[in-house]
């Protein structure tokens, strides 16, 4: 064991449970002796959704974490990959990638068994990518704003009108909440954000000592999936809350990714597939976005 370190977090419920999910494998691996769990707010759990998007938008959860560890009151930051911006300012490094959680997206309802079951009615969702993917196929359905961590969004299910909710599975798996599922939505249908699923390590770029470290708990084949989504997005210009998925998987040598973009209101969508073998992600990403581009994904992407 070598030392100690300190590890920022947001204070919801589920960044701290992902932070000691981290901090015991820092603990288990003998990579730290003692690991400091530092609990924060940030920008982004205390505004509105239109101030969010006019703010900086996924980077707003960020940008506490990053100040901590520029002031050295942290070390490493730990972030659902799917929350950390396209494009990362030159100082910082994601400098581990965990093994992925379930990436799918899911449906909780108190009235419907199905998503397909609601031929008219609301769903809320925070996300703008799941609710063009909600009026895209699900049809007649009104969707609504629902931000607020996992317990707020579950609390305004009990307390309104809506039919149902979607959620990332992964968080609720790993708050321990499995058994409110409804339905798993299909991958293919409900194609995952970039890097959902995804916990990763963000350090100082200069901080070499902590990056050599920090690595070891890298999942190579997860890195390699959820780098090869962040290029895809990246390439797009999707930094502004649009609707845009990517998912990528290996099996055995082979990487198949995934990409799906679409408008805010769902009426336009483009999805298309690329495999080849997993050492060439970055270029099999680059190659689906310029696919993208030439098919009139920037035009959709406008904020």
């Amino acid at each position: 064991m070598q030392g100690n370190i300190k590890l920022a977090t947001r204070k919801s419920p589920l960044a701290l449970r992902q932070a000691n999910l981290v901090k015991n494998n820092l603990l288990d691996n003998n990579i730290f002796s003692n690991v400091e769990i530092v609990a924060m707010s940030t920008s982004g759990d205390n505004v509105d959704q239109e101030t969010f998007k006019k703010n900086g938008g996924k980077g707003l959860f960020l940008k506490e974490l990053e100040n901590a560890l520029i002031r050295g009151e942290a070390d490493i930051a730990v972030h659902s990959m799917k929350d950390v911006p396209a494009k990362l300012d030159e100082n910082f490094l994601i400098t581990s990638i965990m093994k992925r959680e379930d990436p799918r997206d899911v449906f909780i309802s108190n009235s419907h068994k199905s998503i397909a079951q609601i031929s008219s009615g609301t769903i809320g969702s925070s996300s703008p990518r799941r609710q063009a993917m909600i009026k895209h196929f699900v049809g007649n359905i009104d969707v609504i704003e629902l931000r607020g961590n996992i317990n707020t969004r579950l609390k305004k299910l009990q307390d309104s009108k809506i039919d149902g909710i979607v959620l990332a599975k992964a968080g609720l798996q790993r708050m321990e909440m499995g058994n409110l599922i409804t339905e798993e939505l299909n991958i293919d249908t409900f194609v995952p954000s970039p890097g959902q699923g995804v916990l990763c390590v963000e350090c100082l770029n200069k901080n070499k000592k902590i990056i050599q470290k920090i690595k070891k708990l890298v999942h190579k084949n997860t890195e390699i999936c959820a780098r090869a989504e962040r290029i895809f997005a990246a390439e797009l210009d999707g930094d502004c809350l649009s609707p845009i998925g990517a998912y990528a998987e290996v099996k055995e040598n082979i990487i198949s990714i995934t990409g799906f973009v679409a408008s805010l209101d769902g009426t336009r969508y483009i999805k298309n597939k690329i495999e080849g073998k997993k050492e060439d992600y970055i270029n099999l990403s680059s190659k689906l976005s310029k696919i993208f581009l030439k098919m009139g994904s920037r035009g959709m992407l406008k904020c």
